[in-house]
Order: C-alpha cells, then structure tokens, then sequence
C-alpha cells in the first residue's frame, strides 16, 4: 500500500499537486540545480573507472554477485560506450557552447538537460520501487490473473507472473523471468514468443521517468491508462497474428518441465486464499538486506547502461536524424500514417518511434524537441507502447534459448506501432480537445 501511494496517490505539497515521488523528484532537482552537470560527469567518470577497473582485476565479488556482473561486466563494447560517455560529459561540462555550439548543440541537451532528470529519477525509483515490487502485490495479482491468461492471450496462467513483473517493474524483467523459465522447459517457444512480444508490458516506473523526462507529469494517469489499454488490446491481437503464430509448440527440453517438477501443494485453497499466500510468503522473505539488494538492481542497468548509451549514441544518432535522409526513409511509413490521422508534428514524431526501437531514452532525448503537448503525449505512449527495442529487450532475448531473430522484432515492433497508434492517436485528439 504505501509502494501504491508512492506512485499513484497525488497530494499537495507547497502548493504543488504531485506524487510522493514526484515531490522528492522536485526536491532534490532544486538542490542540485547548480550542480547538475557536475553530478553527470562524476557519475559517468565513476562508471567508466568502476568498469576499466573490474574489467582488468575481476574480483571475485563481482562475478559471484548476479546483478553486479549483469550490469557492469559488458566487455570491451560496454566498456568503450562508458569510456565515449564520460569523455562526452567532460567536453560538455568543460568547453562553451558559444565557441563550439555546432559540435556540442546535441551533446549538450542530452547531458545538460536530459541526463540529470534521468539521474535524479534513479535516486528516486530506486528507493521506492521496491515498495511496489517486492512485497506481494505482485504475486497477489499475478495469481488472481491466472485463470484469464490461456483463453485470452494463449500463454499459461503461470505467465501472469512474468507480466506483473514488467508492469510494476520493468519489461526487461519479464524478458529475463521468460528466458529463465523457457529454458527450463515451463514455456514452449511460442509462448516465450508471445510473452516477449506481446504480454511484457511497459512499467509503471519507466512510464513514470519517461513522462517526467518530458516534463508532463501532469498527464500522468492518463498516459498511464492510454498504454495499458493499448498494451492490452495489443496482447488480445497479436499472439493471433504473424509471426507469433508460426513459432513451434515445442520445448527447448524437449517436454512441458513445468508440470513434471513443480506440482501444486495448495489444491485446498481458493484462488483468493492462494494469491494471499503467495504474496504473504513473499513480503515475509523481505528484510533490509533484500530491500537494498533490489534497489540496487534497480538503479545499476540505468547508471551502467542506459545513461552511457544516451550520451555514447545519442549525439550521433541525432545528428544522422538531422542531417542525414536515414531516419527519413526509415520513418516514412509510420510519418505517413500520422499525416494521415492529422497528428500535430508527424514527421518528428514518426522519427522518436524509430529511435524507440533502439532505445526508449534515446527517443526521449530526441522527442523533447516537440512542441505541442499532444504530439508530446503521444511521443510517450508510442515510445513505451512499443516496447521491442534493441538495447535492453534485445540484448536478453539474443542471450537466451528463445528462438527469435532480429527480423522477428522488427516486424513485431512495427506491428505493435501502427495498432498502437491508430489506438492512441484519437484518444490523445479527445484528451487534449477538452483539456
């Protein structure tokens, strides 16, 4: 309950109405306010050095501990990505703008103003999600959901887990929970498939840092209720559609595991009864150790992958989008849908969906240009909605059993955009016509 009111729950505070989090967010914006470039180039200067460091002695702490080796040990590609991010924060943090405006324009708004939000959230999420996530509520709704799962999204029921964890985690968890549970044999490929593509939903805390990111925390809930309708609607349709139909129902064991090796020891209790269980035995293995533990799960992929990988390709990657016809061509289907619906700034619009398939900050750095709030609402929804990309779904899913290929998650991830869009797009004209 207070995870709940953390980041649902707005009430006023010195005139301003906003979330527990929000306030806290606010708060220590302000404090840092003169500092914020500072604490960008120390951070991006303490994970290079933490890495260059582990990558040299690999202590053994490190290896034996598997959030720390997941997140910092990358090798000689995450290693030069930390090395470019914090040579980048140097240069912008060092040199004025007025004498190198044209090299460091880009760099600048992703390290200057980008970044230090982001950070800031870090701090923030990192405290709190844990009250969200890790004591039951979880497994309580993942086990009421589970009589629903096969008729409607054809996966079973015990994949209401992995999707609880990416809507009140994130979707990289559920990506790692689905790897984990198809190479033991308790989903077949078609529903790994199903579970990447279509039934990891976006979470609560990404939505919340992306919205914060382009300042409009006031539509908070309403971007929250657009993306889960649409993420909804999405996982009704597309484990019915191509590709997804056309994985094979077969094990990467060679047989269903999941019934042979973990039989049912609470045939007695009710369904409620059972889902309270469940989250009681959970909530009970939490301590402060466990606490810290998860917070630091938390925090590390955003400190050791995504703000290096912002500031690392950020700079060219819009560069190429300004001055280059790439991103143009590659946009140009989902540009013209937009025109065709009316949508306020389609081309740019069109161009932060196509970085969201590599990276959902990167289309935030890149999405921030936009003017109009509707165009803005709906940059966040797309952005998130979308949910494939290749630096964090990606990289699991290319780590795993599960048999999807590149080509795969491209064409769901297009997919996924034009559904999601002709979804959103009116709900975002309604929204911003009354308001």
């Amino acid at each position: 309950m207070l995870g709940i009111g953390c980041f649902l729950v707005p009430f006023s505070f010195h005139g301003q109405m906003n979330t527990a989090i929000g306030h806290l967010k606010e708060f220590l914006m302000e404090y840092f306010y003169s500092d914020l470039g500072l604490l960008v180039v120390i951070i991006c200067s303490a994970v290079f050095l933490i890495s260059l460091f582990i990558e040299v002695f690999k202590p053994d702490f490190i290896e034996t501990n598997r959030a720390l080796a997941r997140n910092i040990i990358g090798g000689y590609f995450w290693l030069s990505v930390r090395l470019a991010s914090f040579l980048i924060s140097i240069a912008v943090f060092t040199t004025s703008y007025d004498k190198h405006g044209l090299l460091l324009q880009y760099s600048q708004t992703i390290v200057l103003h980008t970044i230090p939000r982001l950070v800031i959230l870090v701090v923030v999420l990192s405290i709190t999600a844990p009250l969200l996530l890790d004591y039951g509520l979880v497994q309580f709704a993942s086990v009421l959901a589970s009589p629903i799962m096969r008729p409607l999204f054809k996966v079973p029921g015990r994949a209401a887990v992995d999707g609880m964890a990416s809507w009140l985690g994130s979707s990289s968890m559920a990506v790692v929970l689905t790897a984990k549970m198809h190479e033991r044999g308790y989903y077949n490929d078609r529903e790994a498939a199903i579970m990447i593509a279509a039934f990891s939903l976006p979470g609560i805390y990404n939505i919340y840092a992306i919205t914060d990111l382009f300042e409009m925390e006031s539509y908070f809930m309403p971007i929250l209720i657009s993306v889960y309708v649409a993420a909804f609607i999405l996982a009704l349709i597309l484990p019915r559609m191509w590709p997804l139909v056309y994985f094979p129902n077969t094990y990467h064991t060679g047989y269903d595991n999941f019934h042979k090796d973990i039989p049912d020891p609470q045939r007695e209790y009710s369904l409620f009864e059972r889902a309270l269980v469940h989250a009681a035995n959970k909530a009970r293995r939490m301590n402060m150790k466990s606490y810290l533990s998860e917070s630091l799960a938390l925090a590390m992929p955003l400190l050791f992958e995504t703000i290096p990988l912002m500031i690392a390709f950020g700079t060219p990657l819009m560069l190429i989008a300004e001055w280059t016809p790439l991103v143009k061509i590659a946009a140009m289907p989902i540009t013209r849908l937009f025109f065709h619906f009316g949508t306020m700034e389609p081309e740019m619009l069109s161009h932060a969906t196509v970085f969201a398939f590599i990276d959902q900050y990167l289309a935030t750095a890149y999405g921030r240009a936009l003017f109009t709030g509707e165009a803005r609402f709906l940059c966040i929804c797309l952005t998130t909605v979308g949910l494939i990309n290749i630096t964090e779904i990606g990289i699991h899913v290319w780590h795993s059993s599960i048999p999807m290929k590149f080509w795969h998650l491209l064409a769901i991830y297009v997919i996924r955009i034009i559904i999601a869009a002709v979804i959103l797009i009116p709900i975002a004209e309604y929204l911003f016509l009354i308001t």
